[in-house]
């Protein structure tokens, strides 16, 4: 199994390389319709299936194989799905006077989960720090 895979991305590198190398040397690198192009974009969404295939292969069989992993996932996903929905409802779709037009142009869904995306960006920062001041504190103290 490890050969035909190191043959596999062997393979998909040499691809790569020879479609980078055309694509370098051609007049109209520039140009997205370029059929190389095209290829690369193409050998990319290949190789990142594979990768998300991979990841989600292991992951799932890493998981499965120990009830306390499998428990341990669980609760984070669970405090993950909270931490967006308090997001959720602390965000505003509502635009800034000062905004750029293009904010401006966009949905009000739109405006509302990117305001949800940078709050709960806010709140797992902010876990995190916390975190970061416990664990030192505890070692602090413990010496």
């Amino acid at each position: 199994m490890y050969k035909i895979a190191k043959y596999t991305a062997l393979g998909l590198g040499v691809i790569g390389v020879i479609l980078w190398a055309v694509l370098s040397l051609s007049n109209n690198a520039n140009n997205p319709e370029n059929g190389v192009m095209g290829a690369l974009f193409a050998l990319t969404y290949i190789l990142l299936a594979i990768a998300f295939a991979a990841v989600l292969v292991s992951g799932t069989l890493n998981i499965l194989s120990s009830p306390k992993a499998l428990k341990k996932t669980l609760i984070y996903t669970g405090a993950f799905v909270v931490v967006l929905l308090l997001a959720y409802v602390f965000s505003s779709g509502d635009v800034e006077a000062n905004a750029s037009e293009e904010v401006k142009k966009a949905s009000e869904s739109v405006r509302k989960w990117t305001s949800t995306g940078l709050i709960a960006l806010y709140i797992l920062v902010a876990g995190a720090i916390v975190a970061l001041i416990v664990s030192n504190v505890k070692k602090a103290l413990m010496r």
